[in-house]
């Protein structure tokens, strides 16, 4: 089933920003080097600047001409015999090529005392170019910005930069029995929270989703939704979707002409997913009497089953894959290896809630047994969701699966 929501992903088009605002998107131009990296020759300790000829000829003392300050114009030797203190960040001085650094010097007098038989050429120096050189790439397109992007952004002096725009994504939570947060429930009702998860899991990719709460009322929700599907990318629903008598959204969704892909997928938790797509017609754009064609945008909907385990791990092995792809963003699957044995009887996808340790470099699967697709607050107790596959029952301690983390 992921196959099938891959297959339908949207491009969300690019914005430009500034680029402080920018850690956690999706880069959409590739940035360059303007000069070379480093743009001179770099003093990398603080010391003094020489000529590598003259200590080669025997000289270790000399007499200091001055000093070379980060920031500060080149200085220029005036006497090969000299030498000039130098500061790390500092240009290298003219006519020196080795920097002796002041744990191994004594000064007296306006003069340096070297303490050591040899040296190298360039020395303590960062050679202009060595990093990169003036026009090669530093960040690719599709890069996930993060704060090291930023420094290199800062470097180069995009102020400004283009990223992919972000769905726009309306998170639904449905049912007569939840309430708010700050309210107190009645003995028969319980506290919303997929929604606040949902919004969460999202907040993770950068997005960031409206909410809204429909009652199990068939009109009410088709009013609704049909606004949304007119204002929205995206759709995200939890609850409403199995087989009672007030899970109206499949029919919904059905009436407002939405393509229904799949119900069901042969998993625990989160069997009932139900997955859509609606092809969305835009009105022409008129300008000076021109007339553009029609643009298709599809408009993409998740129903995740009401029960919160099933909710949390449907949006991180479908949403979040789906978001990647449409961003044009590749992220490794990460694996972790089981750490005991463990027995799953139905032939359904499982996702085991388990615990992560390292030893030895290797990531280890500890399962922590919960109490269903209900049990919220066992998600705490772990930190991912093991992904054991449909085809056999008995899992050995030792083996390899796909991980979806949390933590």
């Amino acid at each position: 089933m992921l196959a099938v929501i891959l297959n339908n992903t949207l491009n969300f088009g690019v914005e430009e920003i500034d680029f402080i605002n920018a850690t956690g998107r999706i880069l959409k131009e590739t940035i360059v080097a303007d000069r070379d990296f480093p743009p001179f020759d770099r003093v990398s300790m603080d010391g003094i600047a020489i000529a590598a000829a003259v200590f080669s000829n025997g000289q270790r003392t000399f007499k200091i001409e001055g000093i070379q300050a980060a920031g500060s114009e080149q200085l220029q030797l005036k006497n090969s015999e000299n030498c000039i203190e130098a500061m790390t960040g500092a240009i290298l001085p003219k006519g020196c090529d080795v920097v002796i650094p002041y744990e191994l010097l004594t000064i007296e007098d306006g003069k340096a005392q070297v303490n050591l038989d040899e040296i190298k050429y360039f020395q303590n120096i960062h050679p202009k170019g060595f990093d990169k050189k003036v026009g090669d790439v530093l960040i690719a397109e599709n890069t996930k910005i993060s704060p090291a992007e930023i420094g290199v952004l800062a470097t180069v002096g995009k102020s400004t930069v283009k990223v992919g725009k972000q769905p726009k994504v309306m998170i639904v939570s449905t049912g007569n029995e939840l309430v708010d947060v700050t309210e107190t429930p009645a003995e028969h009702q319980i506290r919303k929270s997929n929604v606040y998860t949902l919004v969460s899991l999202l907040d993770k990719l950068q997005i960031k989703a409206d909410t809204a709460h429909i009652l199990d009322d068939k009109q009410v929700l088709k009013s609704k939704i049909e606004a949304f599907l007119n204002d929205y990318d995206v759709l995200l629903f939890s609850g409403a979707v199995s087989k009672g008598k007030f899970d109206f959204i499949p029919e919904v969704l059905s009436e407002l002409g939405v393509e229904k892909l799949f119900h069901q997928v042969k998993q625990r938790p989160g069997k009932p997913f139900w997955f859509g797509v609606k092809s969305q017609v835009t009105e022409p754009n008129r300008n000076d009497n021109s007339v553009t064609a029609c643009n298709q945008q599809n408009k993409v909907v998740f129903a995740f089953p009401g029960n919160p385990v099933s909710t949390f791990v449907n949006c991180l092995k479908y949403f979040h894959p789906w978001y990647y792809k449409s961003a044009d963003l590749n992220v490794e699957n990460q694996q972790a290896i089981l750490a005991e044995d463990f027995y799953f009887k139905p032939s359904v996808t499982y996702f085991l809630q388990v615990k992560l340790t390292q030893k030895e470099g290797v990531l280890l699967a500890t399962p922590v047994s919960g109490k269903g697709s209900g049990d919220l607050a066992n998600l705490i107790a772990a930190d991912a969701f093991l992904e054991l596959p449909d085809d056999r029952t008995d899992f050995k301690k030792g083996e390899c699966f796909p991980i979806l983390l949390y933590r």
